[in-house]
């Protein structure tokens, strides 16, 4: 019977330091986030800021948050992602104040994008710092072949004699959006690319001739709904 004792106390002590770990990258993550001494941690309007070639929506979006620990931040706040500084915005749904996310202690996460469920991953195999977000296209990063997206938004150069934003009194800032994708394969490993023909993608992965023939109808570029379906369908989902 005392023997029992000591298994249970040592079981509960391994809980109770499992759940304080947890508890303590959940904590972690939202003091990042909501320090005083973030210069950014302020009310923001996305529209005038940059709008959607900015940021993932022109409004706060519903979505959640895995932390460090895997913790799931959701109930009772608001989600957006800032594509110029690849950073996660958080808002408590009771308050008017900005919460910008310490990227070291989220793993990954989701904003609801309309009937959309846009996917943000980390892959080390692109970028050694672990702190960049990718989104998710197509496939699984745990299965043979992910499709990542590298977007970013880029500042433009104010055109002071614009005659239409002279007239508006319009000098908001305007951006361009650059994409690059990613395959993330267990096999061939990373290969990055802005554009992908139908005989670029046979030649990376002979061994998927078939679904890539019943796929890819054209030879041009092929688009992002395709090479999704095609990273889905190697991996069976």
């Amino acid at each position: 019977m005392r023997l029992f004792n000591l298994f249970y106390l040592f079981i509960m002590v391994l809980i109770s330091h499992a759940s304080f770990s947890q508890a303590r990258s959940f904590r972690d993550f939202i003091i990042a986030a909501s320090s005083p001494t973030n210069t950014k941690a302020s009310e923001t309007n996305f529209k005038t800021a940059g709008g959607k070639d900015r940021f993932e929506t022109e409004e706060w979006a519903k979505g959640w948050a895995l932390s460090r620990g895997s913790e799931v931040v959701k109930e009772g706040y608001a989600f957006n992602f800032d594509y110029e500084r690849n950073e996660l915005y958080l808002k408590k749904e009771d308050e008017d104040v900005m919460i910008v996310a310490d990227n070291n202690s989220v793993r990954r996460f989701v904003i609801f994008n309309g009937t959309d469920s846009i996917r943000f991953v980390k892959s080390i195999a692109i970028d050694k710092t672990n702190k960049v977000f990718f989104q998710l296209m197509g496939g699984s990063t745990s299965g043979k072949i992910a499709l990542l997206r590298l977007r970013t938004a880029k500042a433009l150069p104010v055109n002071k004699n614009d005659y239409a934003r002279n007239f508006n009194g319009d000098y908001s800032t305007q951006y361009r959006n650059e994409n690059v994708y990613f395959f993330v394969d267990a096999e061939i490993g990373v290969k990055g690319f802005e554009k992908m023909t139908r005989d670029e993608l046979l030649k990376l992965f002979p061994q998927h001739q078939a679904i890539i023939v019943k796929l890819v109808t054209s030879k041009k570029n092929i688009d992002e709904k395709t090479l999704a379906a095609f990273a889905n369908e190697v991996n069976g989902l």
